[in-house]
């Protein structure tokens, strides 16, 4: 492991089935703002494009797209399965502009050449993101694009009328992420992570998915992230495993919001881009 990042490759939410499902989930949740902000940071036709922590692939697909076949996208993770999935998913998708190699993004052997370096849900598992930054500021040309979106996971959740069962979960979450030394509030701590890298003050952005009733995707979502979780929740000693009652956990969430007629809107993804400066 590198110093200049602190980076984990140990991904604390795991790299098993359940988790590859979630991830999926949350790409359909998620994906309309992440393509939104990868456009306003400017990402364009025949760009170089570097995603790190590319995972199952679904931000370089979104970057692919902006910069199509002209352009080039190069995605890196440290799980070599994942990787696997991601190159097989780009083929059937007919995307030769797209490639994806194994390794840790603190000290891979990478071009120096790229116009842009994007990741989402990556700052949140580094010891020192401002460190990472900038050590990736070494392979994006000079006023090359930066840009990351990140959870925010905030102090509760957004719900009317406030929703019991979620609030539990999210504070079982957040707890988590506190003994396990992570930021649950890295999306609005980008901000500072970018001018402690050298960068210009970005512009930012934040997201929610919003919901109620009963074919919310949100109460499935929650739950697939409450079972990626459960292996440290309970390590941790945050709540046992029978508390949690995660395989329920979606049916009485939706029992719970649709019987008050409510409605709530799912964890926070924040967005914030910048230009390596000149020169």
């Amino acid at each position: 492991m590198q110093e200049t990042s602190g980076y984990d490759p140990n991904y604390v939410m795991g790299r098993s089935t359940a988790e590859t499902d979630r991830l999926k989930r949350q790409s359909q949740l998620y994906d309309a703002s992440t393509w939104q902000l990868l456009k306003e940071a400017g990402l364009s036709r025949g760009m170089k494009v570097l995603d790190v922590g590319s995972g199952a692939g679904n931000v370089s697909f979104i970057a692919a797209g902006l910069v199509g076949e002209s352009g080039a996208v190069v995605g890196v993770d440290s799980n070599p399965a994942i990787v696997e999935e991601a190159a097989g998913t780009a083929r059937s998708l007919g995307l030769s502009q797209v490639s994806f190699r194994v390794g840790d993004i603190s000290t891979i052997e990478l071009d120096r050449d790229f116009d842009a370096v994007v990741g989402r849900l990556v700052l949140i598992y580094v010891k020192d993101p401002a460190a990472l930054i900038r050590h990736l500021l070494g392979h994006v040309k000079p006023d090359g694009i930066v840009a990351f979106q990140d959870l925010d996971w905030g102090e509760g959740p957004i719900a009317n009328p406030p929703s019991p069962l979620l609030s539990e979960a999210w504070g079982t979450v957040k707890e988590m992420f506190k003994r396990a030394g992570l930021n649950n509030r890295m999306g609005l701590s980008l901000h500072g992570a970018f001018v402690a890298a050298g960068l210009p003050a970005p512009r930012m952005s934040l997201f929610a998915p919003a919901g109620g009733g009963a074919d919310f995707d949100g109460y499935d979502y929650m739950a697939s992230g409450l079972r990626s979780n459960l292996p440290h929740i309970v390590k941790l000693g945050v709540a046992t495993e029978a508390v949690l009652a995660v395989d329920s956990f979606a049916e009485r969430l939706r029992a719970e919001v649709v019987a008050m007629q409510g409605v709530f809107a799912l964890p926070t993804f924040v967005g914030a881009w910048s230009r390596r400066r000149p020169g």
